[in-house]
């Protein structure tokens, strides 16, 4: 007889719990919606699976429209966007204790290293101490870029959507964001890429990834 498998044919572990698929993306509506879109017909399409989305608070209205797919909605309190004006309206307590003269970027900082908590939090309470199973699996879209960590942590495939076109040309602070985020990588470079501003830019791939 065949030795017995954590696995079975529909993906689910020898205990019989079902897969599971994490969805996480981020940003404003144009990035966060299409990748709703494929966790809701990924559902539907895949119903052995388990499946949440985990995204802003500020898409709570994405909330009904998955749940009719039996998709579960896991928010985060980060916003989808941030601007110095908005920081008096988050509610996170570090940010609330620090409040006061602190540079925006500080203070940008921490509700970052908030958001990854509460990312982590998230993909925790999915996976938890379970041992992963060959089906489970976290789709990113390119502002979700911690649910690549978060996969090689909880030991499960990655996978990055982008379904839409990117822009092919990158936006006019994108050299002077570049530079001042990764110091050492912008004095480094030699290559440059043919479309965008200066030396760097973005293109897109041949399967629509982002290149950079």
């Amino acid at each position: 007889a065949p030795e017995a498998s954590a696995r079975t044919m529909d993906g689910c572990g020898g205990d019989g719990r079902r897969p599971r698929a994490v969805f996480m993306a981020f940003g404003t509506h144009g990035d966060v919606f299409p990748i709703a879109a494929l966790a809701a017909a990924f559902a539907n399409d895949q119903q052995q699976y388990t499946v949440v989305f985990i995204t802003h608070s500020a898409h709570q209205s994405l909330s009904t429209h998955l749940a009719v797919s039996k998709v579960r909605y896991m928010p985060v309190a980060s916003p989808p966007a941030l601007a110095s004006e908005q920081l008096d309206n988050i509610s996170y307590d570090s940010v609330q204790s620090n409040a006061g003269p602190e540079s925006f970027s500080r203070r940008k900082e921490i509700i970052q290293t908030e958001h990854r908590k509460a990312c982590l939090a998230s993909v925790e309470e999915v996976f938890g101490n379970d041992p992963s199973i060959h089906s489970d699996f976290i789709v990113i879209n390119f502002f979700a870029l911690e649910g690549c960590h978060l996969a090689e942590l909880f030991q499960v495939k990655c996978i990055i959507a982008a379904p839409y076109f990117l822009p092919y040309s990158a936006p006019s602070s994108f050299e002077r964001q570049f530079k001042q985020s990764f110091p050492l990588l912008y004095k480094s470079a030699g290559l440059t890429l043919p479309i965008g501003c200066g030396r760097f830019s973005w293109k897109v791939g041949d399967c629509g990834e982002m290149i950079a």
